[in-house]
């Protein structure tokens, strides 16, 4: 009884964060709408795999580590940064580029260079965000003391996982339902410029942030 009360807890505390707005959210919309569903779920895929990486991370102490030593950290903080970078700079510029209206083929769009990745795009925003290792070590550190059996901190991660895939699967098909999709198609230098603007705030943010 004790175990489900701390493991409701936990992914109560898990869910607060994985629904807030962020990277996350933004990098799903941009491949949603400019590259499908199909890829936006493998980016969701690669999320859930690195929230599990960091999960497992926190519960056998590795994150931990990399939290004590503040070069660790730092090199993910701008690891992170640059790759927000990198991506706003793929949108801003597919922006650009379609100029006229026979700047694409009728038909289906050609998909922007910043929606390619799948699951290692997911996997490496996930992995390169040193908040999301802070964030676990902190879960970890409030809810799963040194004497909690190891098979409930598996059960936490592992759920927490699931959580976040059934979150991100679930914004990835809804954000690339037919009715978004058309409006992005009316839309879509505007909303590459803004999704670039967004990214590349998120980026510096990630760099200048301790």
């Amino acid at each position: 009884m004790v175990a489900a009360s701390l493991l409701a807890a936990f992914w109560a505390a898990f869910v607060l964060a994985l629904v807030s707005p962020g990277p996350n959210f933004a990098v799903l919309l941009g491949t949603a709408l400019q590259r499908g569903r199909a890829a936006a779920v493998k980016v969701a895929f690669g999320m859930a795999i690195g929230e599990a990486v960091w999960g497992f991370a926190a519960v056998f102490g590795v994150a931990l580590l990399a939290a004590r030593h503040p070069w660790i950290g730092t090199g993910l903080r701008v690891g992170g940064g640059m790759f927000l970078l990198y991506l706003a700079f793929l949108s801003i510029r597919a922006a650009l580029r379609r100029t006229g209206p026979d700047a694409e083929p009728a038909g289906e769009p050609a998909p922007s260079p910043a929606a390619r990745g799948g699951i290692a795009r997911g996997f490496g925003l996930m992995l390169l965000n040193p908040k999301a290792g802070v964030f676990w070590v902190s879960l970890t550190s409030v809810f799963l003391t040194p004497e909690t059996p190891a098979s409930i901190g598996v059960i936490a991660v592992a759920g927490a996982v699931l959580l976040s895939l059934g979150w991100h699967t679930m914004l990835a098909v809804a954000l690339s339902a037919d009715a978004v999709t058309a409006a992005y198609r009316r839309l879509r230098r505007g909303l590459e410029a803004t999704l670039g603007v967004v990214l590349a705030g998120l980026g510096l943010r990630l760099l200048v942030s301790n």
